[in-house]
């Protein structure tokens, strides 16, 4: 058997350790994986939705998967509340506060699923305050982000899921894919010359890239430039690249991955402690 022991904080910050541990589920030979938490403390979104996905990789391998529970109380808790549990179907002996509100519970999407990117636009103008004309920006830079997932990754489905810190006043959202990645398939298009992983994920924020004919290409671009005016975060893994534009420390910062990781994932950090009204340039009726 593989035993698979995660690190006290499962977050983007630990992003090579897991997709580490994601190739090591992926390319063993053993019959049965056991995913460890005993001694994890913490998991945000990316980490949740990191976990998933080598979870489910094992499974279509046909491997026999283990759990061992996190002893920390509040982290089993919470991968109760953001569907961890339910959706593997593992038992628990914690009751799931249904009425909690600022989370999109972790879920698999499988193909196009317009009411997803509804539904998260809403939870980030809960707590943000955009004006209509930016809410429905962000809903179809959502839905684009989703919709390139399965026109263009390779794979149909994919897992998506948010959280909101009170505390540090954030949202956290995460969209992960196992397909062909942002490299391969911009090199399908023909019209990029591309040589590393780095250089097609920037590419691939910039405004009007796309393999889709037609005005396409404002997803990430739109929602990279949000990101910035709200001097939140973006992050990108995809192949062996990452790319963290941290616009709360004025940084932009490049990894290269000890292991690849074939499909893509993407996480937003979006502060909610911000006065102001968010609004397009160019927006006559922003104030009405």
């Amino acid at each position: 058997m593989t035993i698979l022991a995660y690190p006290k904080r499962v977050s983007i910050a630990f992003s090579d350790t897991m997709i580490r541990l994601y190739s090591l589920a992926k390319n063993t030979q053993d019959k049965e994986v056991i995913f460890d938490l005993s001694k994890s403390e913490s998991l945000t979104p990316f980490g949740v939705v990191m976990l998933t996905t080598t979870i489910d990789e094992c499974f279509r391998k046909g491997k026999k998967c283990s759990y061992i529970e996190p002893m920390k109380p509040s982290l089993k808790a919470f991968l109760v509340s953001i569907g961890f549990n339910s959706l593997f179907h593992l038992d628990t002996d914690i009751v799931p506060d249904r009425m909690q509100t600022g989370t999109f519970q972790l879920r698999r999407v499988k193909g196009l699923d317009a009411l997803i990117a509804e539904t998260l636009t809403e939870m980030i103008g809960y707590h943000v305050k955009i004006s209509p004309g930016l809410n429905y920006s962000l809903r179809l830079s959502l839905n684009e982000l989703m919709t390139n997932v399965v026109e263009h990754s390779g794979v149909k489905d994919y897992y998506v899921c948010a959280y909101t810190y009170p505390n540090r006043k954030q949202l956290r959202l995460c969209i992960a894919d196992r397909g062909i990645g942002i490299l391969r398939s911009l090199k399908k298009a023909n019209k990029y010359e591309l040589s590393n992983s780095h250089d097609a994920i920037i590419l691939a924020t910039t405004e009007g890239v796309s393999v889709r004919p037609g005005r396409a290409g404002l997803g990430l671009s739109h929602l990279k430039g949000f990101a910035k005016v709200n001097e939140g975060q973006m992050c990108i893994i995809s192949g062996r690249g990452k790319v963290f534009w941290k616009y709360d420390h004025g940084k932009i910062l490049k990894q290269k991955m000890s292991k690849p990781f074939t499909g893509t994932v993407v996480k937003f950090v979006i502060n909610t402690d911000k006065e102001g009204l968010y609004f397009l340039v160019g927006e006559k009726n922003f104030l009405f």
